[in-house]
């Protein structure tokens, strides 16, 4: 009879043992989540930061060259600059932003070049689908756009870029494609923006987009499929 005590009393500290260490493993998998999702939010954080100041000094050399020609769209420059800005300061703090106000930005973007470039003839931007009530990470596609600009320019101010822009139902499919007309690499910020991009889509949609680019000796084009944000994120 003794046996049944003896047999109660170590099932007991076998089963307090199992809750234990599964209660430590479960600690350990939370603190190394949280630990995971602040590196991420920090390294997201950092991402944006290099955006914001790559894309002000493009901004100010444009409207510079316009004001060292002595030109009258200065005025319409700044105007469309402090909007970009302004998006910029008070919107692409959340998480995610209206794909609407993002090609908004996009837009005015393509505009402030247009204002310093000689030739815009071959400049295109095509835009199909709805794109209210859908949300993306902000300031995700102006990298592609920036560099298509720098290097589809030539020495003359003529420029040749294509932007296509798709959305059906919460799929975005992006084209852009530039002439190499000006590929001269900066040892110092050279694919900085792509990097940046690159690792800013591996974190954010890492199961739920696809990137293609290729490069010729005369074209450069990127191709990027991505599945969109279905709810407004939150404030990172």
């Amino acid at each position: 009879m003794k046996i049944f005590p003896s047999i109660f009393y170590v099932f007991i500290i076998a089963t307090s043992t199992i809750i234990k260490t599964l209660s430590e493993f479960y600690n350990n998998q939370q603190n190394k989540l949280i630990a995971e999702t602040h590196k991420t939010t920090t390294e997201l954080n950092y991402l944006r930061k290099q955006t914001n100041p790559h894309f002000l000094f493009n901004a100010l050399n444009s409207i510079y060259s316009l004001a060292y020609k002595k030109s009258d769209l200065v005025p319409d420059a700044i105007v469309t600059l402090s909007e970009m800005m302004r998006y910029m300061l008070y919107e692409t703090d959340n998480k995610t932003v209206f794909l609407e106000k993002e090609i908004n930005y996009i837009k005015n973007y393509i505009e402030l070049q247009k204002l310093r470039l000689n030739n815009i003839e071959n400049i295109y931007i095509n835009i199909h689908g709805e794109t209210r009530n859908k949300y993306i990470e902000p300031l995700l596609l102006i990298s592609f756009i920036e560099n298509a600009f720098k290097y589809g320019t030539d020495y003359k101010g003529v420029a040749y870029v294509k932007i296509k822009i798709s959305i059906t139902e919460n799929v975005l499919d992006f084209w852009i494609e530039n002439k190499m007309e000006n590929y001269k690499k900066d040892p110092e910020n050279s694919g900085i923006g792509l990097t940046n991009i690159e690792s800013r889509l591996d974190l954010l949609y890492p199961n739920s987009h696809q990137l293609t680019i290729t490069e010729t000796e005369n074209n450069y084009s990127v191709h990027l499929n991505l599945i969109l944000d279905q709810t407004q994120g939150t404030i990172i």
